[in-house]
This record gives C-alpha cells, structure tokens and sequence, in this order.
C-alpha cells in the first residue's frame, strides 16, 4: 500500500535545511525500540534534485516556515508488487504524481524539489523535501496549506498508486484492527498495553461494553485514568502507572457507536471497492489537481498577472535579472549565513557544505533555461509575424508586377508597325547604348519587352526578305 506522511517540522524552530537533507542522505538510522544506530543498506539513493543546493535554497529564505518534508511509504509485499512492474520505472511515475499535485500551478522551471528513495529496511520510502517558497512571484508558499483539503488532495494521489499497480488498500474496512499495536512503543509498556487490548477486546465480544463510551466508564470503574480522548484514540493511565498508553483501534475511535456496526464490515467494503473503481479515483484525482491550481491561481493572482504577462523578451529578462540579484543579495546578507560556527554549515552525508555564492551560481542555468523558452517562444512568433508580412508584401510586389506588364504590353500593342525601324540595327540604335535594356527599373517588365523586340527583331527581317524577294520578281517581269 502507498501510504503517504506530511512532517510536522517546517524549520520554524530555527533549523535549516540541514534537518531533513541531512536525515535522508545520512548512512545511519537510529532504531528507538532499541536504542542504538544501524547502517543504512542500502545508501539513500537520490531520485531527482540536489542535496547541496536543496540545503541552500531553504536556507536563503526569510519565512519562519521554510520548507515542507513528506513520504510516501510502500510495505514490503507491494515493494515486491512494484518490482514486478520495473522498480526504476515505477519509481519514475510515482515521483511523477507527486510533484504533479504537489506543485499544481507552479511554472515547471520553478519546481524545485529533493526526492531521495530509502531501501535498507527491505520496502521502499520516497522522502521529499522542497521550499515553501514560489519562485516564479518571490512570495511564501505553502504546499500543505491548512485545514482538511490537503490530506483529501494527498489521499487522491495514494488512491491513484495504489489502483494502479494493485497495491493493498491502507483504508480498507477489513484491514482495520479492533486495536492497533504502537510502532515506536517502549518495551516495557508492550505488556500493559496487550493486557489492555485483550481486557477491552473481550469485553466487546461478551456484551458488557457495546460502544466507546461504556469502554471509558469501564475503565474508570477498573481504576484507570482517562487522560486524552481524541477522535480515534483513548489515552489512559494504568492504576499506579506513571505514563499515561495511548490505544487505537475501531474500539477507542469515536465511530465505535455498536457491536453491530463494528461487524458490518462486508458493507463497508462493498462501498469502498466502490470509492476505489477506476472512474472514481480519476475523477478525484483530477479534481484535486483543479483545487490545488486554482489555490496557487488565486493566492498569487496579481503576481502571476504581471510574471505572465510579459510584452516582450526583454521585459521578462530584465525582471529575472532583478529577481536573481534580489536572490544573490538576500543570501550574502541573510543572518542565517553569517559566519557563527553554529551556523555556517550543515551536516549531508558526512560532508560540510559551507553557504556561499554558488546558490546564485546553480539558479542562473534554471534562469537561463526559462529565459530560453521565452525567447526561443518569441522569436517562433516573431519568425511566423515576418514571414507573414514578407508573403503579404510579395503579393502586394506581384500584384504590381502584373499591372505593371499588363499595362506596357498594352502601351507596346498599341504601336504602329509601319513606324518600326527596318533593320535591327536600326532597332539596336534605337534602344541605347544598353545593349537593349530599357531600364524602367521592373526586372519582370524589361524581360517580357526584350522577348517581345527579339520577335519584332526576327519578324522585321522575314519582311524584308518578302519585300526584297517581291522587288526583284517584280523586276524581272517589268516591260521592257
């Protein structure tokens, strides 16, 4: 099952970006239950973005909440699931969605992100971090914003993973527990907490409690304190006990109202195989990229309006240009960089990473990359504008062209023949020192007018051989 987890730290207690880059690309895990480190083993292996420069980028920023962190978590069985579909390649598409509702609304070249894919505890962790910060308007973002909507957002996306590679369903009514075990339980409160299970348990199955609420007076009249009651958990303490336990499970959740609704689970998954049909998860899918897009659209719409909109190249670079120097001088200045031993570098992978100006340095190419599209975009447009002008402007030069010709033609048809010179030197002489080019500055004009005088030329001459062979018959048959 793909599960999906948003950390509750942002850096607003002071840390960096060291907090959560230097947790996932450390070679070492701290196991609670017992209490020593192990060595990651496989390493932390790096699935998209830059540690170094993720360490940075969060670590520029004057926010009191700087970056989000989260994970998507896969059990070992669908781990096994994924690796029959390609691992590599399943990696790559879920990676996908997730920074396809992650950054909704968010220009491509400003999605900025750090995803490193965990292997030592033989099943697959996707953890990612990335700034609460939108680059495209330099203005606080957050991706998880308050309230209820994200976990439905974040729940859309796992519903779609795990449809489509058929992985097991994390909500499914008969994968619920009457009572759940705690992952990171003390050892010595294991015991206590199982007797509390089975004690309640039995309870339920013998009719003496039939819902939440009996369950508490129960253990109040067996001596416990009831400490915390929370929507889907019981916390209590054991009498003489000086840690309060907290239980979960369908029979401390609020639901638990009867006995007969807790065993109506055939119901409920006939429902839910209904949630999870194809056509649902996309349409829930899509509409929470549409949320997420307009949330961005309409929490920076005037921002955008102006990034956006730019007239021209120039316009937009020189905008850029502003905001990378405004970046550059923020982070020489920053007090979170001075030189204070505690805070001038940060701990990734058993390496020291000392703030300097190369965050400047590594934007430039993200810049320059979005200023490339822009021009290379502007000049396409620019390109096809020309060449629609050029075509328009032949047409109008061709047009003129063939009124032009149409009217010397006419001009050269009205001549009279009898006025022709009668020899082509004649016709030579006539025309200039040119050779014959008449000059009127139409190229298309002088070469149908040379065509034409080449006729007349050759026409003159069989005249007069007609005349010249019409004199001398005449000659020869005059009276003597």
């Amino acid at each position: 099952m793909a599960m999906h987890g948003i950390s509750k730290h942002s850096g607003s207690a002071g840390g960096g970006g060291s907090g959560p880059v230097g947790y996932f690309m450390s070679d070492q895990y701290y196991n609670k239950e017992a209490g020593v480190w192990h060595p990651r083993d496989p390493s932390p292996q790096v699935i998209e973005g830059d540690p170094e420069l993720m360490i940075q980028m969060i670590d520029v920023l004057e926010h009191k909440h700087k970056y989000m962190s989260g994970v998507l978590s896969f059990t070992h069985s669908d781990t096994e699931k994924l690796k029959l579909h390609g691992l590599t390649d399943a990696i790559e598409d879920i990676t996908g969605r997730l920074k396809e509702v992650l950054f909704a609304g968010i220009a491509p070249e400003h999605q900025h992100i750090l995803i490193v894919a965990h292997t030592h505890l033989q099943r697959l962790e996707l953890h990612y971090v990335l700034p609460r910060h939108n680059f495209e308007v330099d203005r606080a973002w957050n991706p998880a914003p308050p309230g209820k909507g994200k976990y439905r957002q974040f729940d859309a996306l796992t519903d779609v993973i795990n449809v489509k590679y058929g992985l097991d369903d994390p909500r499914a009514p008969l994968r619920a527990r009457v009572t759940k075990e705690s992952m990171w339980e003390p050892p010595e409160q294991k015991p206590t907490r199982e007797t509390l299970n089975d004690f309640f348990k039995q309870a339920v199955v013998e009719g003496v409690i039939d819902n939440r609420q009996e369950l508490i007076e129960l253990a109040r009249k067996a001596g416990f304190e009831i400490t915390r009651v929370g929507d889907n958990y019981l916390s209590m303490k054991p009498p003489g006990g000086d840690k309060a336990i907290r239980l979960k499970g369908e029979i401390y959740d609020k639901q638990f109202i009867s006995r007969d609704k807790l065993a109506d689970s055939k119901t409920k998954s006939a429902e839910r195989a209904a949630y999870l049909s194809k056509p649902a998860v996309a349409r829930r899918y899509k509409q929470a990229l549409r949320e997420r897009q307009e949330f961005v659209e309409k929490r920076f719409k005037k921002a955008l309006g102006i990034v956006r909109a730019g007239e021209n190249h120039s316009t937009i670079q020189q905008y850029n240009n502003t905001k990378r120097g405004e970046i550059i001088e923020i982070f020489g200045s920053n007090p979170n960089n001075s030189t204070d031993n505690n805070r001038n570098s940060h701990s990734t992978d058993n390496k020291l990473v000392t703030p300097h100006d190369k965050f400047g340095r590594k934007t430039d190419p993200v810049i320059a990359r979005a200023e490339r599209i822009i021009s290379d975009t502007q000049q396409s447009t620019h390109r096809a504008n020309s060449a629609v002008y050029r075509g328009t402007k032949l047409l109008a030069e061709g047009a003129t062209v063939v009124k032009t010709v149409h009217q010397r033609l006419e001009t050269f048809g009205s001549l009279n023949y009898a006025f022709l010179p009668s020899a082509p030197a004649d016709i030579i002489a006539g025309l200039g020192e040119s050779g014959g080019a008449m000059d009127s500055g139409d190229a298309e004009a002088d070469k149908v007018l040379n065509k034409k005088r080449s006729e007349f030329g050759s026409l003159n001459n069989k005249l007069r051989h007609i005349a010249a062979a019409n004199k001398k018959n005449s000659a020869g048959h005059s009276p003597s």
